[in-house]
């Protein structure tokens, strides 16, 4: 499977973001790290909450990217802000990372097509 390499804090991934089954553990954690979120805002302990939404984040991006993959964005040790800015880069992923390699992609094949006067 054709890997795709994108950035998530300044540090390089890989994974193969085009295939269905990783596209639809990408919905998934996203969805999952809404839900820690709004489950954080219901914790007792400010602690804890903060705690629920890193652990989110960092299990999404091991999950996608592999095993280790928060550690090498995140460090050994994190805070709720910088898993904050992991999440905004995942979030934006596809818009701003894998759609434009798409779209370079697609008017490459585009202009071969139609150099071949097969258009």
């Amino acid at each position: 499977m054709k890997q795709v390499t994108v950035e998530i804090l300044g540090v390089k991934l890989s994974a193969a973001l085009l295939n269905h089954k990783v596209a639809r553990k990408y919905d998934g954690g996203l969805k999952k790290v809404i839900e820690a979120a709004n489950k954080a805002s219901e914790c007792a302990s400010g602690a804890d909450g903060i705690e629920m939404q890193c652990n989110a984040v960092i299990g999404f991006l091991d999950d996608i990217f592999g095993p280790g993959s928060a550690k090498k964005v995140l460090g050994e040790d994190t805070d709720l802000l910088t898993c904050l800015d992991a999440w905004e880069d995942l979030v934006e992923l596809y818009e701003k990372q894998v759609d434009p390699i798409l779209k370079q992609r697609t008017k490459v094949l585009k202009e071969k097509f139609e150099k071949n006067g097969d258009a």
